[in-house]
């Protein structure tokens, strides 16, 4: 048996070192590995939907005037506001409930026979808005629809769409947030049982966007709905929630 030299007794044990510590960062590198495994998490969607309803609806019409001098026109605009507001306090509408915009003017000039605009006026406009506003939002939703009923008594008005709003729109979020995380939470316990896991600590959560939208409505935007067209309406959280899994 040939007894190795100086030279061959060095290099057996660099080769022993060698072999020893790769063994070593192997074994640290495979519990790294392992604990690495164990951090990755699951990422779920929790959802939560909730039917509501408006709390305040409001609805503005406007009227115009015109005639051919500023105190004419004002004292026709008068007029057929009066007449508005006489038919909305019919409909049992509080005068606190009633607000009246400021009265916009404007001129209408004469064209000469090319049809540029000379500096001569030939008529003045005036227009008025009336906006009224209640938590009666079923009597709104009948005033925009039947104050149309005034023209047929000559006043020119323009009615436009109500527009329906819940007030408590905060705490509706705010509880939809939690049902939405606990919905999340029962998906990453699906999804962890299912891989013979169970759900271990949040790593990360992140909220989505808020919709409101009328009822029975799939519409979805990513910039978030807040409708105001309908009485009744829904509202829909989202969460992203991450969960490590322990095993």
């Amino acid at each position: 048996m040939r007894i190795p030299g100086a030279n061959g007794w060095g290099l057996f044990l660099l080769g022993a070192t060698l072999a020893l510590g790769f063994v070593v960062a192997s074994n640290g590198i495979g519990k790294a590995l392992v604990a690495m495994r164990q951090d990755q998490g699951i990422k779920v969607k929790g959802t939560a939907t909730e039917d509501i309803g408006s709390t305040l609806g409001s609805w503005t019409g406007s009227i115009k005037a015109k005639s051919a001098t500023m105190e004419a026109a004002y004292q026709e605009l008068a007029g057929e506001v009066a007449k508005l507001r006489a038919f909305v306090v019919e409909k049992q509408f509080a005068a606190s409930e009633i607000e009246l915009s400021s009265i916009g003017t404007s001129e209408i000039y004469v064209l000469d026979k090319d049809g540029r605009r000379t500096n001569v006026i030939e008529t003045y406009e005036l227009c008025q808005s009336m906006t009224v506003e209640s938590p009666r939002v079923d009597a709104i939703e009948r005033l925009s629809r039947e104050v149309t009923q005034l023209l047929l008594e000559g006043v020119p008005i323009q009615s436009g769409a109500p527009a329906f709003q819940n007030q408590d729109i905060e705490s509706i979020k705010l509880r939809l947030l939690e049902k939405a995380t606990q919905n999340g939470f029962q998906r990453a316990q699906t999804l962890a049982n299912g891989s013979g896991g169970r759900v271990g600590k949040l790593l990360s959560a992140s909220q989505g966007v808020f919709q409101i939208v009328p009822r029975g409505s799939t519409e979805v935007s990513d910039y978030g709905n807040n409708d105001t067209s309908a009485i009744a309406k829904s509202a829909k959280a989202v969460v992203t929630l991450e969960f490590a899994v322990e095993r």
